[in-house]
Order: C-alpha cells, then sequence, then structure tokens
C-alpha cells in the first residue's frame, strides 16, 4: 500500500473513531429530554400526551410543519402514526410553545442530574459548537432546523443544544446513507436490531410497526439475501456496516472541526453521559449497544 492509501486509511480509521465515541457520548446528554420527567410536566401543561409531545417537539425545529415533513426528517416511524400524533399536536399547541415546553424539560432535567456547574461543561460546550458550526446541512433537516434556532443564551440550554444539534446531524447522516443503500424504514429498523445484537422484531414495535409490516419487511430482507433464520447473512452484516461507515464519512466535517481535541472533550463528557444513565436519565449505555 502506497504512503497516500495509508494516509487515507489512517484518516477513516479516525473519522470512524472519533464519529462513534461522539455518538455515544452526546446521546445520553441530549435524548434525556425524551425520558425526563420535568419535560412530560411541561407537555401536560399544553394537554399533550408522550407520543404527541415527541413528535411535534422533536419535529418544531423545522417549523410548524405537517406530519408528512415529519415523518421524512425522522425517516424509520410508520407514517400514519407519526401524522396522526403531529396533527393532535398542533390541534393542542403552536411551534414556540413546545419549543419552549423541550428546552425548560431538558434544561430542568439536566441540571437535576448533572448540577449547576458539572465539571468541564463551558469548555465541553465550546468544543461542541465549533463542531457543530462545521456541520454541514444537505439533506439533513433536523440538524439544520436546530442551528436555525440559534442558542437557548443560558450555560445549561447552550450545553443541551450544542449536543443536539450534533446528535441529530449524525442521525440525519444516517438516514441518507441507509436511503442512499435501497433499505425501507422497515427494514433498515430490523436490520440495527441485529447490528445491535438483539433479538429480530423486538426494537421494531417501538417505531409504531404492525405485525403485517414488520412480516413484510423481514421477508423482504430475505429475499434480499441479508437475513436467514433470525440472523444476518454475512452480505446483510457487510451492507448494514456499510451503512454505518457511510454514516462515520457523513460526520467528517464534525471530526475534522474538533481535531486534536476530541479526546479532551471525550473525558469531559463521559462522566456526564455515565451520570445521567445511572440516574434513569437514559434507558442504556449506548456503547453497550452498538459496535466499534
Amino acid at each position: 500500500m502506497d504512503a497516500y492509501a495509508t494516509a487515507m486509511t489512517a484518516s477513516t480509521d479516525v473519522v470512524r473513531r472519533v464519529s462513534r465515541r461522539l455518538r455515544d457520548l452526546i446521546e445520553p446528554i441530549a435524548a434525556n429530554v425524551y425520558f425526563a420527567p420535568e419535560a412530560q410536566t411541561a407537555y401536560k401543561k399544553l394537554e399533550l400526551s408522550w407520543i404527541p409531545s415527541y413528535f411535534t417537539s422533536r419535529g418544531a425545529c423545522m417549523g410548524q410543519v405537517p406530519g408528512e415533513m415529519v415523518v421524512m426528517a425522522f425517516g424509520v416511524f410508520e407514517p400514519t402514526m407519526v401524522i396522526n400524533a403531529v396533527t393532535e399536536g398542533w390541534s393542542k399547541t403552536d411551534r414556540d410553545s413546545i419549543l419552549a415546553a423541550r428546552e425548560t424539560g431538558a434544561t430542568e432535567s439536566l441540571r437535576n442530574l448533572l448540577g449547576d456547574e458539572p465539571a468541564g461543561r463551558e469548555r465541553a460546550t465550546e468544543l461542541l459548537k465549533r463542531a457543530g458550526e462545521a456541520a454541514t446541512f444537505e439533506g439533513r433537516a433536523l440538524s439544520a432546523g436546530l442551528r436555525s434556532l440559534g442558542f437557548p443564551g443560558n450555560p445549561v440550554g447552550d450545553f443541551w443544544r450544542a449536543a443536539d444539534l450534533l446528535r441529530e446531524h449524525r442521525g440525519d447522516s444516517h438516514t441518507c446513507a441507509w436511503v442512499a443503500a435501497g433499505v425501507a424504514p422497515v427494514e433498515i429498523t430490523l436490520m440495527t436490531e441485529l447490528w445491535w445484537k438483539m433479538p429480530l422484531n423486538t426494537y421494531v414495535r417501538t417505531r409504531g410497526w404492525n405485525e403485517e409490516a414488520i412480516a413484510g419487511g423481514i421477508a423482504s430482507l430475505e429475499a434480499k439475501g441479508y437475513v436467514k433464520d433470525g440472523a444476518f447473512t454475512a452480505e446483510g452484516e457487510a451492507v448494514r456496516a456499510s451503512i454505518e461507515s457511510a454514516t462515520d464519512e457523513g460526520e467528517r466535517s464534525v471530526v475534522e472541526a474538533l481535531g486534536d481535541d476530541a479526546d479532551e472533550l471525550f473525558a469531559i463528557l463521559e462522566p456526564m453521559a455515565k451520570a445521567i444513565v445511572a440516574a434513569g436519565g437514559y434507558p442504556s449505555d449506548p456503547s453497550q449497544l452498538t459496535r466499534q
């Protein structure tokens, strides 16, 4: 292998390592809002239960958009469920109100879980913002929507928003990757179960798919040669690995913006992420689910 090829391989390895480690550490911080009692209390004041509040609060960064737009952006959920939830949500509240409730819930929860001034938060926010400013937004509806909101203007809110923007950026990159690979929404969720070393046909139900749709997805994956007897074939595992690698590449600008400061950021974020998981603010340690 010549020197140029070696350099390119090393660069790809760095993008993979840093982007996946960043994913695992920011997930409990950014996504705690979906499990926080403080957020649910704020949504109940708007007369919203969990499902409509989830789809409207997360999608509102794009505007007070119809359910079809949320289906597009979120990617993996059963469309009719999403459309109905968004329609209900917008019948009870508006974009500004749900965004304010989401921010209140997220910041109150993080304060309760991490304290008012966790060690290194200011530096972590600085580095996360730097990475977010370098993020590209073509084909990335949710991260672009979050960028349009700016920052709340308080230390906890800015930290959370910076983490959330990067979380959604990788999510957007992942959607771009599996769509380009010719995989359907129910199929990518089934493949992800196996990627996470979970039994087939377990997690997929949390995305609203009924038994008929799930059975059709499994049959399609079997016909493509990706799944057999409830497990990956070699081809199927390679395809899912290629989707994750393409997702990593979508985060190249983020990784390059962090540069040599990535490990410093990880050292700050790790105890925060672990504290959130330990306190029940996020259901599991993402690094235990995902393959490295």
